[in-house]
């Protein structure tokens, strides 16, 4: 709203010049103040010798548009000022005294070519667009294609810890691609560099919707072929999640297994589901091999009946369930 009014006054600064010239239609060369009660005119200022000039040094000049209050008795006047350098910082201010005195008031910078510093709240009512002609959501930053470099779309970080920071870029460095990349990045201690936390209430904690979810997709159904998740560190992969739901650690192929790890595994205890167990070798009915029968299995076989020999062991490994129920 602030650039539209503005824009308004330029436009009657504008159509005014050709229905009625202000002087010879030259701005006086200095004037030694900028916040002295002045008429609605054109004027420069030089900042070695003139007062309240705004917060520009890009240029020892500058302009001042001026629209002056009706009565003379007091000094009410929109300013608008610029620098001489091209399309340079644009301020403007309101000074509002019931007097004929002098009253600098701060100086506010509108949105221009060059560098823009802004205080207090900005309101837009709409879409915002970076690099984007006609955003179609509420913030859309289109960025333009670095060659050899990671495209940072937006970087978060705070003043006492500007070292570290969150930005959303993209992860590769291939020309006419893009991986959205979300990275956390600290350095001021060994903490974790990003946090990933879902919170709710005391009183929604139940149900059973999950309070965090990850969903790997295509537009319009489940993924049935491609691995889901991957664990990575620096490009080497650490655990995989496929689309059957199988978990690899250390391995991507899990074949049969819902879980499968290449390595040892760890644990105060496991606890195996059987669909049954051996306590029928013990009921009258069952026929126990003698022990002449056993030792001839032996020496035939090499190893107990029903005990699976070193060979099938390595091939294609044991049930440790079956085991344990025909131990």
């Amino acid at each position: 709203m602030t650039i539209k009014k503005i824009t308004a006054i330029l436009f009657l600064f504008a159509s005014a010049s050709y229905s009625q010239q202000i002087g010879d239609g030259y701005a006086p060369s200095t004037i030694p103040d900028f916040s002295a009660p002045l008429k609605s005119g054109i004027y420069n200022g030089l900042n070695t010798s003139t007062i309240g000039m705004a917060n520009d040094n890009s240029n020892l000049w500058q302009h001042l548009f001026v629209a002056r209050h009706t009565n003379t008795a007091n000094n009410y006047q929109l300013q608008i000022a610029s620098s001489f350098t091209v399309n340079d910082r644009l301020f403007f201010r309101k000074i509002v005294s019931g007097s004929l005195i002098s009253s600098n008031s701060a100086w506010m910078e509108l949105a221009t070519r060059g560098l823009n510093t802004f205080t207090g709240n900005q309101v837009i009512n709409g879409n915002l667009g970076i690099g984007s002609a006609n955003p179609t959501a509420s913030l859309e930053i289109n960025s333009p294609a670095l060659n050899g470099a990671s495209e940072t779309l937006l970087k978060l970080s705070v003043s006492d810890a500007s070292q570290d920071y969150i930005r959303i870029a993209n992860g590769t460095l291939v020309n006419g691609q893009f991986v959205p990349t979300l990275n956390g990045y600290r350095t001021s201690d060994n903490k974790a560099s990003l946090y990933l936390t879902a919170t709710t209430e005391p009183s929604m904690d139940n149900g059973s919707f999950p309070l965090m979810t990850f969903d790997s997709r295509t537009s319009g159904a489940a993924i049935i072929t491609r691995p889901l998740f991957s664990w990575d560190s620096y490009g080497n992969r650490k655990m995989t999640l496929n689309s059957n739901g199988s978990l690899g650690i250390g391995t991507v192929s899990t074949g049969p297994h819902k879980l499968a790890v290449e390595g040892s595994i760890g644990a105060r205890e496991i606890k195996v589901t059987a669909s049954g167990w051996a306590d029928f070798v013990f009921k009258k009915e069952y026929n126990l091999p003698t022990l002449e029968e056993v030792e001839k299995h032996i020496v035939e076989k090499g190893h107990l009946e029903n005990i699976p020999c070193e060979e099938e062991v390595l091939k294609n490994g044991i049930n440790l369930g079956e085991m344990r129920m025909g131990a």
